[in-house]
């Protein structure tokens, strides 16, 4: 059996007919592809609050980006803090996210959810590698069942556009036009909590590059390590935030996510069907 999500031929899901899930680490992500959003109307899930270190949830700016768009929040909504998600990376608990990954799973084959988008692993942030995980987890579940919907990223740090060229046949790509454009401004420049993020992104890409929104087909498993350089860039920013006083220990990608993604792969073996961690 192949990677889950890796399609047959190529398929655009951006018709509101096709049943969409998104699927983001933290509140805020959805802003990436808010014009995507409006055209499919997506089940949405959010593994943590966004909390972060300073313990204020921005789950309410994420729910009122989402009624303006027309989604729907799905199960699993600002389940955990982000405290809480680092420390179970950090004691390899396969059970959290397992079940997490079970749940997704359970939710997407009962809303018939023909395309799942949702976080790249870039080694930015474990948050968002690890909502990965659990949404390759999920899709590894659902194709025992004879089920695979297709399976789509889209970068959090990197430039919007940004696609390889082998997957641009099967890439959805929207450009958007001057409205749709000033929407998802505007959405982004009335979520409060995002502004730092905002202003970053813009400097580093220029406005124009977030008239574009591109969603890569997904064509690997829980194999991550070829996915970022090495070490990530979360490993060199908890050093400092471990300097500062902020955490108490460091997520390594060797020490903790190779061996969560090993775990997670044993979970998903059925039938043969073995997926592991590549370090």
């Amino acid at each position: 059996m192949g990677d889950p999500g890796r399609n047959e031929e190529p398929i655009i899901f951006t018709d509101p007919e096709t049943p969409t899930a998104l699927v983001i680490g933290h509140p805020g992500h959805e802003l990436r592809v808010h014009h995507w959003i409006e055209r499919t109307h997506p089940l949405v899930f959010v593994l943590t609050d966004g909390s972060g270190h300073t313990g204020m949830s921005r789950l309410a700016s994420t729910t009122a980006v989402l009624e303006r768009a027309g989604a729907t929040p799905g199960s699993i909504y600002g389940r955990l803090s982000d405290r809480e998600v680092y420390r179970a990376i950090l004691d390899g608990d396969v059970d959290l996210f397992a079940g997490l990954a079970d749940e997704l799973a359970a939710a997407l084959d009962e809303a018939e959810i023909g395309c799942v988008a949702g976080d790249a692993v870039e080694g930015f942030n474990p948050g968002h590698d690890v909502c990965r995980l659990v949404i390759n987890a999920a899709l590894l579940r659902l194709a025992e069942r004879g089920l695979h919907p297709a399976n789509f990223e889209f970068a959090l740090e990197g430039a919007p556009e940004d696609c390889p060229p082998e997957d641009r046949a099967e890439a959805i790509r929207l450009e958007l036009d001057g409205e749709a454009l000033q929407r998802k401004l505007a959405a982004a420049a009335g979520y409060p909590e995002m502004a730092y993020e905002m202003e970053r992104a813009l400097a580093s890409h220029g406005r124009a590059s977030f008239g574009v929104e591109c969603l890569r087909p997904v064509r690997y498993g829980l194999e991550t390590g070829g996915r970022h350089t090495q070490p990530p860039y979360y490993e060199s920013y908890g050093e400092k935030q471990v300097a500062a006083g902020i955490y108490r220990e460091v997520i390594r990608f060797r020490d903790h996510m190779v061996p969560l993604a090993e775990g997670l792969g044993r979970r998903a073996a059925r039938g043969g069907l073995i997926a592991c961690a590549s370090s």
